[in-house]
């Protein structure tokens, strides 16, 4: 969204400029802090649209906007009253793009879909405009320039009267620039770890700026989450690969080292051992020293789990393989002391049926009702959850970890650790007819899940390991059985109540929450805010 917004900024900076260049002339046009200002502007937005949220392009993002901010302020407060040309400045010719449109839209851009820059930044545009003001008062007291601006005529107003102009816009740029930067005050040391499920999307990807996966339909979550105050980060691993290849993923994003998938685990595979190098570009700053938390949406839950299993227990098969000089830190174990807590979030901890029961040659399909209109919309989930086979074993993909024999297999592979908190929030987006029969709520259930859910909410029978299914794996969220998003089956778990101790090696399952497996991202056309949800969370979790 940003890179969108900030390319109707170059439109409308090249339609001003065009006004401008033709009212002024080059030469005289960039003596007014007014271009200055807007030339940044530009050059910011083309910075912005062709390289992203880079620190320096943010940083000049951030002067641009609170010059521009100036620019009005100086406009509409000093400029107009003496001179009483509100029309003129404000409403016609480059002044409505430069004076009033631009700084309006670029402020609303910055403030709501850019990632803001450090406090430590605040002092640059206090700078650049005494630089500018000084200059401008060499030059007027030269006589080499006359203006442009009534508060630089120091011949006729002395200098006393321009010591107080200057210390009057001075102060209010300062101001201004602390407005416009202003972050929460820092809540917690805790660093809260976002990882996204099957066929998602973080902070590494493009997407994620025109489309944030965390807070889809309100902005994204985890910039609201550091604005009050709370560290938080997005990662970004294989859409559509398998929990161990993405655990591998998140820890060199959170060491910033190269992604070593392992010398066993990657022959055994079929696939490269080592994957994209994120040294100099970590996700997180000093993450082996810090306090963490570790949250997974959907089969990022999964994720989560065992690369805090990986990152404490470490991997004998790879230990096993490797060469003392080449075993990643990641498979030596023994770290992972900053681990707070995880917090599963529609997870498929213990599989789903949406995947078995296919594959069950007892439950015929066919003879389950479902409208068309679902049965064709559901076409883009398939689209979305079916890998692109790329070589690797079949078994390498998240749809093999998501049936329920392979995730309880996972699970006997994962230590519930007794001095970290666990906390599972399962969705239900099923309702009961009047025959007694569950089915999904197309009030709350996106379209695209709605065969699936269907199918699920009928669904009983035996796994291929012979695990069976009964009546309490009906109710869904559309691609999760709720009573899998809980626990991991056998560990140590009890219900959540409101106001009672919480402790550690225990798996704390959260009350259904009433909403489809994106309710929690913030849906799609089933609209949700989770910024409160989530903000929420973070507290609770921090007061751990």
């Amino acid at each position: 969204m940003a890179r969108i917004l900030c390319f109707i900024i170059i439109i409308l900076e090249l339609i001003a400029f065009k006004k401008s260049l033709k009212w002024h002339g080059l030469k005289k046009n960039f003596i007014f802090y007014t271009q200055i200002s807007n030339l940044i502007t530009l050059i910011s937005a083309i910075l912005l649209v062709i390289f992203g949220a880079k620190e320096p392009v943010e940083v000049l993002r951030y002067l641009s906007v609170c010059m521009l901010v100036m620019t009005f302020f100086v406009t509409a407060c000093i400029l107009v009253p003496m001179s009483g040309k509100a029309r003129e400045l404000l409403f016609s010719g480059s002044g409505l793009y430069h004076h009033l449109v631009i700084p309006i839209v670029s402020t609303l851009t910055y403030e709501f879909f850019e990632k803001r820059v450090s406090v430590a930044w605040v002092w640059l545009p206090a700078a650049v405009t005494l630089a500018y003001g000084l200059i401008m008062l060499y030059f007027n007291y030269t006589k080499r320039i006359e203006g442009p601006y009534p508060f630089f005529l120091i011949r006729s107003n002395g200098v006393k009267m321009t010591v107080v102009w200057m210390a009057c816009l001075l102060a209010a740029v300062s101001a201004m620039s602390f407005a416009v930067g202003f972050h929460g005050p820092k809540r917690s040391d805790v660093k809260f770890i976002f990882v996204h499920g099957l066929s998602g999307w973080g902070s590494y990807d493009a997407q994620y700026e025109y489309f944030p996966y965390w807070g889809t339909s309100h902005g994204d979550v985890i910039r609201y989450l550091n604005e009050k105050g709370y560290e938080s980060y997005a990662a970004s691993v294989d859409p559509k690969g398998s929990a161990w290849d993405r655990a591998c993923e998140l820890y060199a994003q959170l060491t910033g080292t190269r992604v070593d998938y392992g010398a066993a685990h990657s022959k055994k595979a079929g696939h490269e051992r080592f994957g994209r190098d994120y040294s100099g570009n970590a996700l997180v700053e000093d993450f082996e020293g810090s306090k963490f938390v570790l949250l997974g949406h959907s089969f990022g839950g999964v994720t989560v789990r065992l690369f805090s299993e990986i990152l404490r227990n470490g991997a004998e098969q790879e230990i096993t393989a490797t060469d003392p000089a080449e075993l990643s830190g990641f498979f030596k174990g023994g770290s992972g002391e900053g681990l707070l807590a995880v917090v599963t979030l529609a997870a498929p901890t213990n599989g789903t049926t949406a995947y078995d029961l296919y594959e069950d040659e007892s439950f015929d399909v066919s003879k389950i009702e479902v409208p068309e209109e679902y049965i064709e919309k559901s076409k883009a989930m398939s689209n979305v959850s079916t890998p692109v086979y790329d070589g690797r074993e079949l078994w390498d993909y998240a749809s093999f970890d998501m049936h329920i024999d392979n995730a309880l297999a996972i699970n006997e592979s994962i230590t519930t650790f007794e001095d970290v908190y666990y906390f599972a929030y399962p969705c239900a987006s099923t309702r009961v007819r009047d025959d007694g029969l569950l089915e999904p709520d197309p009030a709350i259930t996106e379209s695209l899940f709605m065969k699936g859910s269907t199918y699920m909410s009928r669904y009983t029978g035996t796994t291929a390991g012979g695990f069976y299914v009964d009546e309490s794996w009906q109710q869904n969220d559309g691609l999760v059985n709720t009573v899998s998003a809980g626990a991991p089956i056998g560990a140590p778990s009890a219900e959540y109540t409101d106001g009672a101790a919480i402790k550690p090696g225990i798996w704390n399952v959260m009350p259904v929450t009433v909403g489809d497996h994106m309710s929690l991202q913030g849906g799609l056309t089933k609209r949700v805010n989770v910024k409160p949800v989530y903000l929420n969370l973070v507290q609770m979790l921090s007061g751990l």
